[in-house]
């Protein structure tokens, strides 16, 4: 009776750590999550560079396929200036191999003199690349204008 007690600890005591270590890696990858969007907003590139993983696939609402490349000299384009893009919705989902993540978007972007409004809902993958996690990929699922 003692071993089983004392094996029944150990489990609850794995769990327990097990359980804090997931919740702790679940609250980095959503503050990751939030903070490409500011990135994105302050052209902040060397965080971009650092969120998004080297082998990085953005594919747009229209169907269009950004590299992780194409989209960064997207991002840094003068003539667009994104002025906010505030998450709503966010869930996550934790894998050993990857991460989960859909939320919505509401996107305000100027575009040389023309402000576009807009939102979208997305997929996002995060997977560990070395010694962090990294964004692998976003899907636009359905976008709207307002």
């Amino acid at each position: 009776m003692r071993s089983f007690v004392a094996s029944l600890g150990v489990i609850l005591f794995s769990s327990i750590i097990g359980y804090s270590q997931s919740s702790n890696l679940k609250t980095k990858i959503l503050l990751a999550n939030k903070l490409i969007e500011e990135a994105v907003v302050k052209k902040n590139l060397v965080s971009l560079d650092t969120l998004y993983a080297s082998d990085f696939v953005f594919t747009h609402g229209t169907g269009f396929i950004d590299s992780k490349k194409s989209w960064l000299e997207n991002v840094a384009k003068k003539e667009q200036v994104f002025i906010s893009r505030v998450q709503d919705s966010t869930t996550l989902e934790l894998h050993p191999d990857f991460a989960l993540v859909t939320g919505k978007v509401s996107i305000s972007r100027k575009d040389n003199d023309k402000v576009v409004n807009y939102g979208i809902w997305y997929v996002r993958i995060f997977a560990p690349r070395g010694k962090s996690w990294q964004l692998v990929s976003h899907r636009t699922t359905k976008e709207w204008h307002y």
